[in-house]
């Protein structure tokens, strides 16, 4: 029986490095590939696991089976690019909510994950297609700049936050 070639990376032959202007780069099996775009193949239940990774052309050069098969230097710089393309703080407080023409504006207490806290407002449309329920505990808001923010566990929310979010959850 043959078996399927998933073009999984060989990591005995990948290193990942930081290239001018702040972009991830590549070298791979005598190729270099000065900037590479990585996608979570599946964000939700493997986001370490299964990273696809395109040339600037959007052209893919395989997948990276796990994060942490590389070695610290290189696993940083991945991590760093996932975190920049996936930019996700945790939903700390919902201090404001507001429904204006067809918008929903919040102004949300936020940690990134860097624990640094934060407030940022946002703008969402749609919300029964932009606030998620990710499982029985979790939300995901997408707000109208693509931005993702995440509700990790609704039971550390305050009553309060609880209250402004709670309409909008379905």
């Amino acid at each position: 029986m043959d078996t399927m070639d998933l073009g999984i990376l060989d990591i005995g032959e990948a290193e990942f490095y930081s290239g001018s202007g702040g972009f991830a780069g590549l070298r791979y099996k005598g190729e270099d590939y000065s900037h590479i775009i990585l996608r979570r193949i599946m964000p939700m239940q493997e986001p370490f696991s299964y990273i696809s990774v395109a040339d600037h052309d959007n052209k893919e050069i395989g997948i990276l089976k796990a994060v942490d098969d590389l070695p610290d230097n290189q696993r940083n710089i991945v991590l760093t690019e996932l975190d920049n393309r996936y930019y996700s703080p945790e939903v700390l407080e919902v201090v404001s909510v507001q429904d204006k023409l067809g918008y929903v504006y919040m102004e949300l207490r936020l940690k990134n994950k860097r624990d640094i806290e934060y407030r940022k407002s946002c703008a969402i449309k749609d919300v029964s297609r932009n606030i998620r329920m990710l499982s029985d505990t979790s939300v995901i808001i997408f707000d109208v700049d693509g931005n993702r923010y995440i509700v990790s566990d609704l039971k550390r929310l305050s009553r309060q936050s609880m209250r402004k979010l709670d309409a909008y959850l379905f």
